[in-house]
């Protein structure tokens, strides 16, 4: 037979009429949890957006810094180029001619105050034939600059671009470590443009680097440079290893004469000092959404609880007399629908205030407890047993229509012969009889009212007629 009553909101048993159970697995619990989910979605998001805003302000620190660092290079480099461009000039204008003596000149005013600048060098032919300051620097006098294993590639592009270009770092054969701009000069002869060969400048790279701040940012910063010669972002390496993307580098091109520097730069602890979720946002957020969890979870289990106990009776823990009069309801409902029939048996005890007045009333109470227990033994998990109040139930039984009056009476007596079994209270050994009263819907009734009259009406037959202390609202035939 389907089970056809609607279920107690919560397990009608001690256990769970407890407020420690709200811990336990339920609809509550479920509910607790999509709103945990919830909170910690959120809370990964805000947390996840901060993390993301963090970076992109420090990522804009860095921008401004690496600017910063670029502007000044950039200044100090164009700035050479243009003291070398005097030099070219004076050659030009001399047609090639310029002696000794008027280079010493020119180069020792170019140079005078420029602590930057190693050295100004004339290469006619693309082979070194002067140098100022000659004196540390003799070992590059006759340098083939179109012959040199490391240098020719930017002196042969800068004849290509026709223009200056910046190469290098290079470990100079004199020693130490320049920045050169070389310029490849045309010169007149006899009204007919030749090449002449090329003019140089070189230029102390790490003060370069220190006088546009590089070295005070690498205190925080870790940086790579790729462009050696000036060839941009597909260059060489010039300084630091290499910044693998994952690391989210700030990248900015340093624009030089004849090309340009490719430069990333990563903080030293990374964009943030600790990963998102271990920030104190996130923590907080997390604690709170647990805490709405169990909130949640709680006034859940207590609301269900509420209506438990506002639908149970405490003592038997059956349905009480308001869920019993809810659910005789809505069986008249379907049935008025033509979806079931339905039958409703009437209990009441015999000998139960002897009980009481012998034994006290909570041998009384502990005997209603254990009837409530025999009751719903007696019957399948699809019968409904409530306590209307006092010694009096009620049964509620769902049938099809092969479930005639004998069926019925079956059914009663199973009742009768669990209740009437002997017990043991307190060390008393007890007994008590039932007397049943049976209505069928819709045969003998169909409201509420009607009903319980007919069956409460069978029961006091039953009770006073000294039979089997069965009786049914409609007559039947003899079993």
């Amino acid at each position: 037979m389907p089970r056809t009553f609607e279920p107690m909101p919560v397990d009608a048993s001690p256990r769970a009429l407890r407020a420690d159970g709200w811990l336990r697995p339920g609809r509550h619990l479920a509910v607790a949890l999509v709103v945990l989910a919830l909170g910690l979605y959120f809370s990964f998001s805000a947390a996840s957006l901060a993390h993301r805003r963090e970076v992109s302000e420090r990522q804009r620190e860095v921008q401004a810094e690496l600017s910063d660092f670029r502007a000044r290079f950039e200044r100090d480099i164009y700035a050479s180029e243009a003291l070398v461009r005097g030099l070219a000039v004076q050659v030009v204008l001399r047609e090639g001619g310029l002696s000794s003596e008027d280079f010493e000149a020119i180069a020792d005013e170019l140079l005078r105050g420029q602590s930057h600048i190693l050295n100004l060098s004339l290469a006619p032919g693309f082979i070194i034939s002067d140098i100022y300051p000659r004196r540390g620097n003799e070992a590059a006098i006759g340098l083939n600059l179109l012959e040199h294993p490391v240098q020719k590639d930017a002196m042969l592009r800068a004849i290509t671009e026709d223009g200056p270009v910046l190469a290098g770092p290079y470990d100079l054969v004199q020693g130490g470590s320049a920045l050169l701009v070389r310029i490849p000069l045309w010169v007149d002869v006899e009204g007919v443009p030749r090449f002449w060969g090329a003019v140089s400048i070189a230029l102390d790279y790490e003060l370069m680097l220190e006088r546009a701040g590089l070295m005070r940012l690498e205190r925080s910063l870790r940086f790579d440079v790729v462009g050696l010669d000036a060839t941009g972002p597909g260059g060489g390496i010039i300084r630091g290893p290499r910044i693998a993307a994952s690391e989210r580098p700030v990248k900015l091109p340093v624009f030089l004469p004849g090309g340009s520097w490719l430069i990333s730069a990563v903080p030293d602890e990374g964009w943030t000092r600790r990963e998102w979720w271990q920030s104190p946002g996130f923590v907080f957020r997390a604690l709170l959404s647990l805490l709405a969890a169990l909130a949640t979870a709680r006034i859940l289990h207590d609301r269900s609880r509420i209506r438990l106990l506002a639908g149970i009776d405490v003592l038997t823990n059956l349905p009480n007399r308001r869920w019993a009069l809810q659910q005789l309801a809505r069986l008249i409902a379907r049935g008025e629908r033509g979806t079931g029939r339905f039958a409703l048996m009437s209990l009441d005890l015999n000998g139960f205030k002897p009980v009481n007045d012998t034994h006290g009333h909570a041998t009384g109470d502990a005997l209603l407890e254990l009837i409530g227990q025999r009751l719903l033994e007696s019957v399948r998990p699809g019968d409904l047993v409530a306590r209307m109040g006092g010694d009096e139930f009620v049964v509620m039984l769902p049938v099809d229509d092969i479930a005639d009056e004998t069926w019925l009476l079956a059914a009663a007596r199973r009742v009768q012969a669990e209740v009437g079994r002997p017990m043991q209270i307190d060390g008393h050994r007890l007994q008590v009889g039932v007397s049943i009263g049976v209505a069928r819907f819709p045969e003998d009734g169909d409201t509420s009212r009607v009903l319980l009259h007919n069956a409460d009406e069978a029961m006091y037959r039953a009770k006073h007629s000294g039979g089997e202390g069965i009786a049914f609202a409609t007559t039947l035939a003899a079993p």
